[in-house]
């Protein structure tokens, strides 16, 4: 077995751990120290995150998948475009799938300040696995197909939106941030097993 299949199945059996512990408990160690602390460092004013998490969601989503799939055509050709479909898409129906399953409770607003009131379950993120199956496709495609600035300036965009996404999710306590990290890490591997292909 080669290496990165080694890395691969190991992080596979740390995600499915992990979606089994989020399954059974409400929220991980350090779930809400690290929200406070992020609370806690940003400003009053909330709107920046509700914006930003708007932008995953319908219609604005059509948006990121487009920009998502004009770029991938542009870097690799047809076959990583339509891979950004199917990105996109199997995230969108797991993640639709495991909410009802996992049934995490949302943050709640005796531990931390909540912006607003969501329904369904907080794991798993589905605005990150709309970030990770975008986004995170975009950079992952780059670090193969692309190199020197290109591949840089779409690393540094890239990353730079997943961990501000994590920020705003986080600060609206719309999930712990254990949420988001684990539902990047499951979009994340469905979109290295996809990348083989392109």
């Amino acid at each position: 077995m080669r290496k990165k299949d080694s890395i691969w199945l190991a992080l596979f059996g740390l995600a499915a751990l992990l979606t089994l512990a989020v399954k059974y408990l409400p929220f991980l160690p350090g779930d809400v120290g690290c929200t406070r602390l992020v609370q806690s460092l940003l400003p009053e004013s909330k709107q920046w995150a509700k914006w930003l998490s708007s932008t995953a969601e319908m219609p604005a989503v059509l948006i990121l998948i487009s920009i998502t799939f004009l770029i991938s055509l542009a870097v690799a050709g047809w076959r990583a475009a339509s891979l950004s479909v199917v990105s996109f898409t199997g995230l969108r129906l797991l993640g639709k799938a495991l909410g009802p399953i996992i049934a995490q409770p949302r943050p709640s607003p005796e531990l931390v300040h909540v912006a607003g009131s969501l329904s369904g379950s907080a794991f798993p993120s589905i605005f990150a696995l709309n970030y990770i199956s975008t986004v995170g496709f975009l950079a992952v495609l780059a670090t193969v197909k692309t190199s020197g600035k290109l591949r840089w300036a779409i690393l540094l965009v890239c990353s730079s939106l997943l961990i501000i996404g994590w920020i705003a999710r986080v600060a609206l306590a719309a999930h712990w941030p254990s949420d988001v990290a684990i539902s990047y890490l499951i979009g994340f591997l469905w979109v290295t097993l996809l990348i083989r292909f392109a």
